[in-house]
């Protein structure tokens, strides 16, 4: 399952349309629908609002394929070095299809891109 889908099938869940996220994120209608069906990728902030209207986390959109949530990386302490970041997502990445790869590495950009500004 791609990022796209799994946001549809959580949205679905909560017995929620397009237009009521429209509504609850002022994200429109139009670019949802790009993201559930891959044409887009969102940013980092626009998967934040999402999850917010939707009551659930950022790592509620990352699932295997099977809707099962990915299982918990070894641990790696509480310091948050960039050594143990790197450490969690190398055990995630084997979990992440090319696409999901791909919409990570995006994400991570963006991010990285908006920090400097």
């Amino acid at each position: 399952m791609n990022l796209g889908e799994s946001i549809r099938v959580i949205r679905q869940s909560k017995g929620l349309s397009q237009g009521e996220m429209q509504k609850r994120t002022g994200i429109l209608r139009s670019y949802l629908s790009r993201v559930e069906n891959g044409h887009t990728v969102p940013s980092f902030a626009t998967l934040q609002r999402l999850a917010t209207a939707m009551g659930v986390t950022l790592a509620d959109f990352f699932t295997h394929g099977d809707g099962k949530a990915l299982p918990a990386p070894p641990p790696t302490g509480n310091s948050g070095t960039p050594s143990e970041y790197l450490q969690e997502l190398k055990h995630y990445l084997p979990h992440l299809s090319p696409q999901q790869r791909q919409e990570l590495l995006n994400m991570i950009k963006e991010m990285a891109r908006t920090s400097r500004q």
